[in-house]
């Protein structure tokens, strides 16, 4: 937490409440051309550096990260900038003896702590240190660095810090700057009064070069190639054998929030009710007011035809267990840190909207059918009642929520509410009643074990387009109108309570899924559209809605809310979210797959370009899509473009911020009810 503070006292975002503009900051880490490389085993910031036989970083039974060499032989990626005499400092978990290592393919006993490599191993430029072991080599820390720096004061601990340039050496970024953004950046010149800066720029169709003076802890503005992939490298000049200090550089932005229109909101919420009613699994594609061909989504449709319909909305997470934290805390899943059910929950000291919330005097209440949304992972923080209707049985009807909700409002009274409901529905394994199964098939009609069997598809991850992937999309979409039906007595329910009027409401999903597009079925691994691409409709009482096409994700939702309801959001300096009403287009995306062999996946995005990319990392595995010749991801882009580093980089940049204010992971206390409805969910 102390991380998270510090975070938000070094990145701000300044409101101007009379609605002028907005300016908003974002760390964005460079990359530090020096020679100097101090590679990290506990955590995925440098996985691009890492290739062969590494496994994952993974807690020990001292509570300590480290990475493994599982198979003997694996190497780690460093640039130098010029063949001179280097010194290599490992640090092991296990026994060392009997490591060797080549560099350059030239081999070399590695068993001592500090080791001196002669300049005839070192390579200008890129080298490739190969380390040889059998399996079970742990590694705590590996830093290698040109043997003059040893002469300054503290070298070992200025190694370790990423903000740390050595002289000589070059600051690298890539980027495609938005029309309103710029780099500032703010160096520490180690007690020098001014630096004179080079600026190269390139691009795949311009460059750039020009010289700037720095002066000691003076913002610096880098002009920057508009609208364009691009490479830049800012090198101070005349600068040897010291350092100086990267204190801030930072992303800003200013444009338009359209404050008025949130001032409206404000009055118009100031003590209503808030409602979400999620739908798990729902894919934005097969609803009816996207023009879906079946008739699967007649309440939703009504609902959304005087409400904010976001078309393009995402999820930062392609599974429930991420995606709800976010939708619960604003904050992207490598922050809030519950990714895995095997070792995450939520830190008890976060804060939530419930919280928020509750804090404003609300009643505040949830429902939930899927155990990864559930108190195991400490997501009832803030929620007076936090209902969990699989503690009776597996697997719930989405019926099974009428009830209950029903109970909920009787509870809250005279309060206002926040009532979160998470219906299983369009989630398989399908049993949905008559008439929705057969409504818009006729191969099956009853819950047969034939038709259990071939509903088990969504279990199998991968599955070839044809006559089956037809077949389980219609019985996909009944199980969705199922849920639509219960969304419609539910939004009966506020009416007939005359509550509609005093009630913003959010209909939503938790990601999406797939069903044979790619090769792929279900969701959790997959990062295609079908996997991230969710609803998102929102009627707010006495407002007109809109039809949005701009991209959005599931925290602007959160930061959103906070905004309109008043509420005291501590994460909006940390939060990727922005208000949904601004008149912000540009975004960059990124959002994460479920951890498979304990490696995740990512996709990160800045349109029209998409990167997809399975760790553990490999260029064959990073695939780049161009979402406007291709919006169906089938053609890949070939070629080790800009487009594809920039998009790397920014990844990188997300783990690197995630890792500075991550929270405190802590292991859930899965109850037997908990791992039983996992079992029949297919999650274990």
């Amino acid at each position: 937490m102390k991380n998270l503070i510090l975070y938000i006292l070094l990145i701000s975002i300044f409101l101007n409440s009379c609605g002028k503009k907005v300016v908003s900051e974002t760390e964005y880490f460079p990359e530090t051309i020096d020679g100097v490389t101090s590679f990290s085993f506990s955590d995925f910031s440098m996985e691009n550096y890492f290739t062969g036989n590494w496994g994952p970083p993974i807690f020990r039974s001292d509570k300590r990260l480290s990475r493994e060499l599982t198979k003997g032989e694996g190497s780690l990626e460093f640039i130098a900038l010029k063949p001179e005499r280097y010194i290599l400092n490992a640090q092991y978990e296990t026994d060392t003896e009997g490591i060797s290592a080549k560099l350059n393919k030239k081999e070399f006993n590695l068993t001592a702590k500090n080791k001196f490599i002669s300049s005839k191993k070192i390579n200008r430029g890129r080298n490739s240190l190969t380390i040889l072991s059998s399996p079970g080599l742990r590694f705590r820390s590996l830093d290698i660095y040109p043997k003059r720096i040893t002469r300054i004061r503290n070298f070992r601990e200025l190694i370790r810090d990423d903000k740390v340039l050595f002289l000589p050496g070059t600051i690298r970024y890539f980027i495609n700057p938005f029309h309103d953004e710029e780099l500032i950046l703010t160096l520490d010149l180690n007690g020098k009064r001014k630096v004179n800066l080079k600026v190269e720029i390139f691009s795949e169709s311009k460059n750039l070069k020009y010289y700037i003076k720095a002066g000691n802890l003076k913002k610096l503005k880098i002009k920057l190639l508009g609208g364009r992939f691009q490479e830049v490298r800012i090198t101070p000049e005349g600068q040897k054998g010291n350092y100086i200090r990267i204190e801030n550089s930072l992303l800003a932005r200013t444009n338009p929030v359209g404050r008025k229109n949130i001032d409206d909101m404000t009055v118009i919420t100031k003590g209503k009710n808030l409602l979400f009613i999620l739908l798990d699994a729902a894919r934005n594609d097969h609803m009816g007011y996207n023009g879906h061909k079946r008739d699967t989504t007649p309440n939703i449709d009504s609902f959304s035809k005087d409400s904010f319909v976001f078309r393009n909305c995402y999820s930062e997470a392609s599974y429930t267990l991420a995606s709800t934290g976010t939708l619960l805390t604003g904050l992207p899943p490598d922050f809030h840190s519950v990714i895995s059910k095997q070792y995450s929950s939520l830190n008890k000291k976060s804060i939530t909207l419930a919280k928020l919330f509750s804090i404003k005097g609300y009643y505040t209440g949830s429902i939930t059918g899927n155990p990864n949304y559930s108190k195991a992972f400490n997501y009832n923080i803030g929620f007076t009642d936090f209902l969990e209707l699989f503690s009776d049985h597996p697997v719930v009807d989405a019926a099974e929520f009428i009830k209950p909700f029903e109970n909920m409002l009787e509870k809250a009274g005279e309060k206002p509410f926040f009532i979160y409901l998470h219906i299983r529905e369009p989630h398989d394994p399908f049993i949905m009643p008559h008439p929705f199964l057969g409504k818009f098939q006729s191969k099956f009609t009853s819950l047969s074990k034939d038709f259990k069997d071939f509903g088990k598809a969504f279990g199998q991850s991968f599955i070839k387009e044809g006559p089956k992937t037809e077949l389980l999309k219609k019985i996909y979409d009944e199980n969705l109108a199922y849920g639509d039906m219960v969304f419609g007595r539910i939004i009966s329910i506020l009416k007939n309570r005359k509550l509609l009027r005093d009630t913003m409401i959010v209909f939503l999903s938790d990601h999406g899924e797939a069903i044979g597009e790619n090769g792929n079925i279900g969701h959790g691994h997959v990062l295609y559209q079908q996997g991230l691409r969710i609803p998102l409709v929102i009627k707010i009482p006495g407002k007109k809605g809109k039809h949005y096409d701009c991209q959005v994700i599931t925290s602007d939702l959160v930061k959103t809310i906070t905004e309109i309801f008043g509420l005291s959001y501590p994460y909006s300096n940390v939060t990727s979210g922005r208000n949904l009403f601004s008149k912000d287009t540009g975004r960059r995306l990124i959002a994460r797959s479920i951890n498979i062999f304990n490696y995740p996946g990512y996709m990160t995005q800045q349109y029209p370009f998409k990167l997809i990319t399975h760790f553990p990392f490999s260029p064959e595995r990073a695939k780049l899509y161009d979402l406007e010749k291709d919006p169906g991801e089938k053609n890949p882009v070939e070629g080790e473009t800009i487009i594809r580093k920039t998009l790397l980089f920014n990844l990188f940049n997300h783990i690197k911020r995630s890792e500075k204010i991550k929270f405190e992971i802590l292991k859930p206390k899965l109850r037997k009810s908990d791992i039983e409805s996992l079992k029949s969910l297919g999650y274990i």
